[in-house]
């Protein structure tokens, strides 16, 4: 995941207490591969304000939805800016009731995610 030095950087303490997701929390979902913070040359992990909301969207998905880890991962590959169907939109095709649910509730707790501007 690249950053841009403007970008603001928080520590997975400070992530923790923003998101209310205890750092074990977020180093599993980064071990799962849902998160790459950025690190420093000490190790330290790094979050930006995108990965802070990424990490609202995999929580919802896991608490509340009841999603696993692996199948958090499939959804937010399938959200991704890049997998859209309609190539004169910015926005995803949604063919169901339940996929346009959940991009509804994506877009109240991580509205940036779906827009475009987040980056994988």
């Amino acid at each position: 995941m690249k950053y841009q030095q403007k970008e603001p950087l928080f520590s997975i303490s400070v992530t923790a207490k923003i998101t209310g997701i205890s750092p074990r929390v977020l180093r599993s979902y980064e071990e799962a591969e849902l998160l790459s913070p950025y690190r420093t040359e000490g190790n330290t992990r790094l979050y930006s304000q995108g990965d802070v909301q990424r990490i609202r969207v995999i929580y919802y998905l896991h608490k509340e939805r009841e999603v696993n880890l692996p199948g958090i991962k499939i959804i937010l590959g399938l959200l991704s800016p890049h997998f859209h169907e309609d190539a004169s939109s910015d926005e995803p095709v949604v063919k169901n009731k339940a996929a346009d649910d959940l991009i509804h509730k994506i877009r109240e707790v991580a509205p940036d995610l779906l827009s475009g501007t987040f980056k994988e």
